[in-house]
This record gives structure tokens, C-alpha cells and sequence, in this order.
């Protein structure tokens, strides 16, 4: 057997195991984990020694600023993608237009076909208006759709009795919906409060979105899923660890749910939000560091299932705003490049997390839930050969101007990480060599969700 590419002298890192092997790959799938102390043909060979081969990062939760170029393009979104490791994004409808009909969701993986350099699924949305458009949407390999439990930007937020009809139409279908879990009129309550005080600052932002208004909201969404057994249900961006909490239980109950948080619920506190201002403004908010180490806490013993950047594109001007205006700052923040980054040093340097433990967290986990296994998210016999080095010896500073993003802002601007992500290939082809893509867009591929498989 002629190998087209092997990679030597690194430790491949499964879900179960750290191995002593080589990787082979033929027509960009894995088609060995091979014993190093033999000798194999191949066309190309990369020197991994030093190095751990990692499975390529699934980032579930992107919003790629597809229609609406000054925030960021897919082709940039992607790029920012492998420099950070993440070899396949699931990005989210709140597109221009959204991904809510046959035809937009459509128009939209052909813009991924001609501008990506890695690979990309799509998710469908469940709101208002729209409900005879999910099977069609299902059918195309959109197989999640997000909804939103509040009001936030142009996306039309999802009443509950819709949320209810559209889980129980997918539960026939054996799809997924992801939430955006807050409760609205807790926090525009709490708003129109602090605005009426002539208050607009960070604070009133922070006071504004307590826990409690997250936390009504998952344990709403945990008994309306249980309403519609068969509905895979997801939690998005969590940013509380009693929310957490509420979902091992809700596992326990039985009910069919998942969980994802961020990398700045995991890498920043709300002292930073204070420090940073508006380019560290999200929704859910930054929250006190006990809330970060306790969230750490559920990452590390599983409760938590996955990572997500929530990468969200805006303008300068959308976020350098004065501190006393801080109700004008658009919430998102920047996260693509430094997703996997975060889970490095906080994870694994700094609180000892394994290396099968966060290649379940930051791939497979990910591929599972969405569909995407056993094509994506682990580094096995006929799964596609997505893959990074890393180098747990060296360290890096962030560096925004230096980013691929279209508006080159980020809340990690600055901060030096242990760990360092070398070069990611995806499909077995290198598209990132540390500074450099090296791939043209198009070379990355739609790939559709199969959930019932």
C-alpha cells in the first residue's frame, strides 16, 4: 500500500487514548494509524516529532457574515477557521438573508462551495412564519435549526408555542434545535429600568442580563423539549454553571439534550468586559470568575459537551463605543482563531484537562450531535483526514492585525497562550502552515448533516 501522505513521529490523540502512531492517508481519508517502528511508502511525509496530531476542531456555532461583507464573508470567517485549528463550522442562519426557506439556505451552501477553505454545514432556523419550510430544509442536510428564546438583532425570536410545534415537527423528522436561552422580558424589563435611571454603562448591561434571566430560560427550554421526546435538543453559548446543573439533570430524566459553551465564558470574567469594553460585549454576558471556574468544573467532568466560538462579526464603529454608552456596543465577539486556543491554556496547561478529553470536547462530541460522524470528529479508519499539530511547548501571542478577519478586533488582543497550533490540513491537504492558507477558496466542501445515521 502507497500511502499519499504519512504523518511521523507525533502522538495521534483519539477520544480513548494517546497512541504512539504514524497516520496515513490516501484520497484525504484516514486510512491507518500505523506502527511507527515499521517502515511504510508514501508520497509525502511530515515530520510530527514533538508534536501531538490532533483531530481537526468542530466549532458548532458560527455566524460567518454571509450577505453582509463589511462585517466578515464566509471566505474570511473560514480562513480565521484554520488558523485556529477548526477544520469544519457549522454556521448559523442569521445570514442576510436567513436561512429560513429552501431557496436562502441553498443559495448559501453554494456560497460556501465557491469561498471556504474548510469544510461547512448549515443550520436551518425554526421561527415564526416558517414552520412548513423545515422538512425541506431538513432534506438538504440542515438538520439543526436555531431559535431564539429573546429578542436579538434581526432574527424574529420564537414564541414558545412555535418553538413546541416546530421541536415536535422535527421530532418526527429526527432533527435538532439549538436555543438561544434567555428570557426576554426579564431582561427588557430590567433595560427599560436602568435607561428610564439615565443608566447605560457596562453595569447597567451587566445587571441587566442576571443569571437568573439565563437561567429561566434553560430550565423552560429543558421542559418544553421533554414535551417533544424524539426532538434532539441544544443549548447555545451557556454562560452559567447553574445551567449546567439543570442540564445534568435533565440528561438523568432522560431528556435528549446537549450543551455548549464559549471560549469567553471560559477565558474572560466580566472584570475583563469592564477592562475591554465593547469588543468584549456578548449576549449572554461575560460573568464573575467563580462563574468561570465553576463552568470548568462541568467541562471537566463532562457535563458540558462541546465548545463553540459564537463567532460574531461586527464593525469597529459597532463596538468601540464610550464606556457610558455601552448600550450602543452590537454584542458578539470575535472568536474563531482563538476557540481552540483558550481550551489549550485554560483546559489542558492550566487545570491538567486530558487530551481524550478535549478531543471529545472540541470534535467529537460536536460530530456526533450534528451529524457529522463518522466523517468528522475523530482520527479513525475511514474518517476524513482533518487534523492539526500542536506543540504544547511553545507559546504564542495573539495579535488582532495579524488576524484573517475582516474587522481585525478581538477580546484576546494581546494575551500570550501556552500551546500553539503549527498547521492544519483538512481532507489530508494542508490549508494553514502557521502564518500562510495555503489553499484557494473553494477548496472547502459543504457537508450535510446526517442525524439519522
Amino acid at each position: 500500500m502507497i500511502f499519499d501522505l504519512v504523518v511521523k513521529g507525533g502522538k495521534i490523540v483519539t477520544p480513548s487514548a494517546v497512541l504512539e502512531a504514524n497516520l496515513g492517508v490516501i484520497d484525504g481519508k484516514i486510512a491507518g494509524l500505523l506502527d511507527p517502528r515499521l517502515t511504510y511508502e508514501a508520497k509525502s511525509e511530515i515530520n510530527a516529532h514533538g508534536k501531538f496530531v490532533m483531530p481537526g476542531g468542530i466549532d458548532p456555532h458560527v455566524h460567518g457574515g454571509h450577505g453582509e461583507p463589511h462585517r466578515e464573508t464566509l471566505a474570511t470567517a473560514s480562513m480565521a477557521a484554520a488558523a485556529g485549528g477548526i477544520t469544519t463550522f457549522i454556521d448559523m442562519p442569521l445570514s442576510a438573508p436567513s436561512t429560513v426557506t429552501l431557496k436562502a439556505f441553498m443559495d448559501k451552501v453554494e456560497a460556501v462551495k465557491k469561498e471556504c477553505v474548510v469544510d461547512v454545514a448549515l443550520y436551518g432556523g425554526l421561527t415564526p412564519g416558517h414552520l412548513a419550510d423545515l422538512e425541506d430544509v431538513f432534506n438538504a442536510g440542515g438538520q439543526a435549526f436555531k431559535a431564539f428564546m429573546c429578542r436579538c438583532s434581526n432574527y424574529p425570536m420564537t414564541d414558545d408555542g412555535t418553538l413546541l410545534a416546530g421541536m415536535k415537527i422535527l421530532a418526527e423528522l429526527g432533527g435538532l434545535v439549538s436555543v438561544h436561552a434567555e428570557n426576554d422580558t426579564l431582561i427588557h424589563h430590567l433595560e427599560e429600568q436602568f435607561a428610564a435611571e439615565g443608566r447605560n454603562d457596562v453595569e447597567a448591561f451587566i445587571e441587566s442580563h442576571p443569571i437568573y434571566s439565563e437561567l429561566e430560560a434553560i430550565e423552560r427550554f429543558i421542559f418544553i423539549a421533554g414535551l417533544a421526546p424524539g426532538c434532539k435538543a441544544h443549548i447555545a453559548h451557556m454562560s452559567v454553571p447553574q445551567g449546567a446543573e439543570a442540564v445534568h439533570y435533565a440528561k438523568a430524566d432522560g431528556i435528549d439534550i446537549t450543551v455548549e459553551t464559549c471560549p469567553q465564558y471560559l477565558g474572560l470574567n466580566e472584570d475583563d468586559l469592564r477592562r475591554i469594553g465593547g469588543v468584549a460585549k456578548c449576549d449572554p454576558p461575560l460573568r464573575p470568575q467563580e462563574c468561570v471556574d465553576e463552568l470548568w468544573d462541568y467541562v471537566l467532568d463532562g457535563s458540558i459537551d462541546m465548545i463553540a466560538s459564537d463567532h460574531s462579526p461586527h464593525t469597529f464603529a459597532q463596538k468601540k463605543v464610550p464606556m457610558e454608552q455601552f448600550d450602543l456596543a452590537k454584542q458578539g465577539c470575535m472568536g474563531l482563531t482563538t476557540m481552540l486556543p483558550v481550551v489549550i491554556d485554560q483546559g489542558i496547561v492550566e487545570r491538567g484537562m486530558s487530551l481524550p478529553l478535549y478531543a471529545r470536547f472540541t470534535a467529537l462530541n460536536c460530530a456526533r450531535r450534528f451529524g457529522l460522524y463518522p466523517q468528522k470528529g475523530i482520527l479513525a479508519v475511514g474518517s476524513d483526514a482533518d487534523f492539526y499539530l500542536l506543540d504544547l511547548e511553545s507559546n504564542w501571542v495573539c495579535e488582532a492585525e495579524k488576524t484573517f478577519y475582516i474587522n481585525k478586533h478581538t477580546p484576546f488582543d494581546g494575551r500570550e497562550f501556552r500551546g500553539h497550533i503549527q498547521s492544519t490540513y483538512v481532507r489530508g491537504t494542508q490549508v494553514y502552515d502557521g502564518t500562510n492558507i495555503l489553499v484557494e477558496p473553494g477548496y472547502g466542501q459543504f457537508v450535510e448533516m446526517k442525524m439519522n445515521e
